[in-house]
Order: C-alpha cells, then sequence, then structure tokens
C-alpha cells in the first residue's frame, strides 16, 4: 500500500520538525552555555584562516583581472597559437597573473612595513621619552590654578582628584593583585600572535586557490542557486548577487583608495608646517577614515590631543586642517572615487553604522553601510513589485499625504488628507482671484 502524501502536508511537517528541531538545540545551548562557547571559539578559530583567504582574494581580484588581461593573455597568444590549447593558454595567464598578484601584495605590505614601523616606532618612543615633560607641563599648568579666584578652576582641580584617586583604586585593588593573571595574559597575547601569523599565511594559501578556481566556484554556487529555487526566483537571487558585488566591491576597493589619498595628504601637509610625529598621526588618520562619518572624528581627536601635548598651536591647527579634510573628502575626493554607490540618505547610513559597530564592532561599522544598501534594495525591489501587482503607484512622494486608497470602477484612487486638500483648494481659489484681478 502506497501513502499518498499531499505537499502542502508535507511542507507543514517539515517546518514543524525544523521549528521542533532548532528548540531543542536552543534549549541545549542555553544549559550548557560554556561547551557552547568553546565550540564557538573553534568554529570561529578553523572558519577564520577560511573566510580571511576569500575576502583577501575578493580584494585582490581588480589587480588579477588587470595582470591577466592586459599583460598575460596577450603573452599567452604568442605562446600558445593552437586553437586547440586554449585551455592551457588560460591556466598559463591565470597562474603568472596570481602569481604577479601575490608579489604586488607581498611588496605593498612588506615595503609598507619597512617605510612605516620605524616612523612609528620612533614616534612613540618619542611620546614615552617626552611624557615626563608632558607631566611637568601639566602639573605646572594646575599649580598655576587658584580655585579661590575661578570656579572653572576649582571643577579643574576636583575632576583631576577625582580621577588620581581611582586610578590609584584601580592599580592597589585590581592590577597589583592580579599580577600573576597579567603575565598569562602576557604569555597568551604572544601566542595568539603566532597563531595570527600562521592564520595569515593560510589565509594567503587559500586566497591563491580561491583565485585559481573562481570561475568554477561561481559555477557551482549559480549550479545550487538554480536547483534549490525556481527559474524566475534564482534569476532574481543572481540580480541581487550581482548588485551586492557592484556595491561592496566599489564600496570597499573605493574606500581604501580614498583613505589612502587622505593619509597621504596629511602626510604632506604635516611635513609642510613641520609637525611632530607626522607618520604616526597621518596613518591614524588614513586608516580611521575608512569608517564613514565617525572615522574622521575617531582619528582626529587623540591625533589632536597628541599634538596639544607638544604644542596648543600645532593641536589647533591641526583641527582646523582635519574639519577642512575632511569637508573636502566628503564633497569632492570621496564622490568623485565612491560616486553614489549606496544609494542611500544620510539617515540611513547613520543608522546602518551604529547597528553595525553595536553588533560587529569596527568591521561592522566599516561594512554596515553597504549590507544595509543591499537590504534596503532587496526590500525595495519587493515592495515596488508588490505595489504594481495592486496597480498603485511605486512614487514615494505619491504617499507624503495619503489617506487611503479607494477602488472605484475597478481602479485604485488615491484620496489624499482633507487638510492638505483644503489647502489645494484654497490656494487654487488665491490663484483665481489673483487670475481675475490681473485681468481686470
Amino acid at each position: 500500500m502506497k501513502w499518498n502524501i499531499e505537499k502542502k502536508y508535507l511542507r507543514m511537517g517539515l517546518i514543524s520538525l525544523a521549528v521542533i528541531v532548532l528548540a531543542l538545540l536552543f534549549n541545549y545551548a542555553l544549559q550548557h552555555n560554556a561547551e557552547m562557547m568553546n565550540f564557538k571559539e573553534t568554529v570561529r578559530g578553523t572558519m577564520w584562516p577560511i573566510v580571511m583567504g576569500c575576502v583577501l582574494a575578493y580584494l585582490l581580484n581588480p589587480v588579477l583581472h588587470f595582470f591577466e588581461d592586459y599583460f598575460f593573455i596577450p603573452l599567452g597568444k604568442v605562446f600558445y597559437k593552437d586553437p586547440k590549447k586554449e585551455e592551457k593558454k588560460k591556466k598559463f595567464a591565470r597562474a603568472l597573473a596570481i602569481f604577479c598578484t601575490i608579489i604586488f601584495l607581498l611588496i605593498i605590505v612588506v615595503g609598507g612595513l619597512y617605510l612605516v614601523v620605524p616612523q612609528v616606532y620612533q614616534s612613540l618612543l618619542k611620546i614615552v621619552t617626552d611624557a615626563p615633560f608632558y607631566y611637568d607641563e601639566i602639573q605646572s599648568w594646575v599649580n598655576s590654578l587658584n580655585p579661590e579666584k575661578s570656579e572653572v578652576s576649582r571643577y579643574v582641580l576636583m575632576g583631576i582628584d577625582r580621577v588620581y584617586s581611582q586610578a590609584i583604586d584601580y592599580l592597589n585593588n585590581n592590577i597589583l593583585p592580579n599580577m600573576d593573571k597579567i603575565v598569562a595574559g602576557v604569555t597568551s597575547g604572544i601566542v595568539g600572535g603566532l597563531k595570527l601569523i600562521l592564520n595569515l599565511v593560510l589565509a594567503l594559501i587559500i586566497s591563491v586557490y580561491v583565485m585559481a578556481g573562481k570561475e568554477k566556484l561561481i559555477s557551482v554556487a549559480k549550479k545550487l542557486v538554480y536547483s534549490i529555487f525556481s527559474i524566475k526566483n534564482a534569476n532574481k537571487v543572481l540580480d541581487g548577487m550581482r548588485y551586492a558585488n557592484q556595491v561592496f566591491g566599489g564600496f570597499v576597493n573605493g574606500k581604501i583608495i580614498d583613505s589612502f589619498i587622505i593619509g597621504a595628504i596629511c602626510y604632506v601637509f604635516m611635513v609642510i608646517v613641520d609637525f611632530d610625529y607626522t607618520v604616526l598621526i597621518s596613518i591614524v588618520i588614513g586608516v580611521t577614515n575608512v569608517i564613514p562619518y565617525f572615522g574622521p572624528f575617531i582619528g582626529a581627536i587623540p591625533s589632536s590631543l597628541i599634538l596639544l601635548m607638544v604644542d596648543p598651536k600645532q593641536g589647533i591647527i591641526f583641527a582646523v586642517f582635519v574639519i577642512i579634510l575632511q569637508q573636502v573628502d566628503g564633497n569632492i575626493i570621496g564622490p568623485l572615487i565612491l560616486g553614489d554607490r549606496l544609494k542611500l540618505s544620510s539617515m540611513w547610513i547613520l543608522f546602518a553604522i551604529l547597528v553595525g559597530g553595536g553588533f560587529f564592532g569596527v568591521i561592522g561599522m566599516i561594512l554596515g553601510a553597504p549590507c544595509f544598501a543591499c537590504i534596503y534594495t532587496f526590500v525595495s525591489t519587493i515592495c515596488k513589485s508588490k505595489l504594481m501587482e495592486k496597480e498603485l503607484p511605486t512614487d514615494t512622494k505619491v504617499y507624503y499625504e495619503l489617506e487611503s486608497v479607494v477602488p472605484e470602477n475597478g481602479v485604485n484612487v488615491i484620496k489624499i488628507r482633507e487638510r492638505k486638500q483644503a489647502k489645494v483648494e484654497a490656494q487654487q481659489e488665491e490663484n483665481n482671484k489673483a487670475d481675475k484681478n490681473e485681468q481686470e
């Protein structure tokens, strides 16, 4: 005897089973929190080099295309003229392009570290060496304050006393009793650094394999999409992935170029005016500029404070320069490089940065805007398709003063607010009166 089960009942049963399994897993996770945390750390440590390798391959893809299209494919046509050797020609061009891409990456990383690390080390050493001088300057300024003559001086001295007492309490209650834990933390930090180096090497190797077989990986992904979804929905998924690639690739690569330009401009300015800690501050300004909106302030505030300790005049000039530089970047440099790739208002970008930073930290602040742009476009596309099915307008401005939608004779008629309608009618009456007066 055969069982005839309708598809809708089978789907309902599978959904119910999935809900039950997820509920059991959630309950298990609550009861075994420590084990789940260990499992999470294991998964994170295992997946980190794989994810970073894929990200690295994605970022290096434009460089790979440049070497492949402009150098090695034409070179392959010279060595492999026989049409039967087309596959060998592609492998030849891809292998040399990957080799040159990795060499290009290593030159940038090693050369950048060679040029930057000594300068940063000297800057940090100078800060540590000049720390007693800064302390003496602050102490002499504090001693010059007279609480009897100025209310501001009294509050400043109260704040300094409170900070000093809290620092002493923290030192006695947290630092000194836990020296053994601090030493263990330093040791684990060294081990973590070695693991980080190993993971970076693994990520670089994985990126080579991803770049070598990227067409096959993309083909497999498309095959899975068309096997899971219907033809119509699969086409929409692929269109969405292409849009996401356009947004992410353009935004991330453009933001890196933009931040490099900003850091270079800051370096040139500081060299011209002969400021201290030139390389260190320029790197801070360039790196933090990757974060939209908040990045310039995150980098400018500590940099200005460092220069204020050296010379108040330098700190003020630098703060004014950063404000001008960010205006130039936001209105000239950024739009030229990035354009309007996100197609989001400032409010939504700010919202995406706050939410992304709250959940995922700095990475969330950087990638929050492009992720939200993809989600916004996805929701907007679905909304427009549903409105078109109902024969309603898709323009947002139409809904500003919408009161209701009334079907009349098979057509959906939009009713606007009475106040708005009365205002429109009153304006029309005034215009009619003005026209009559002009005619008279």
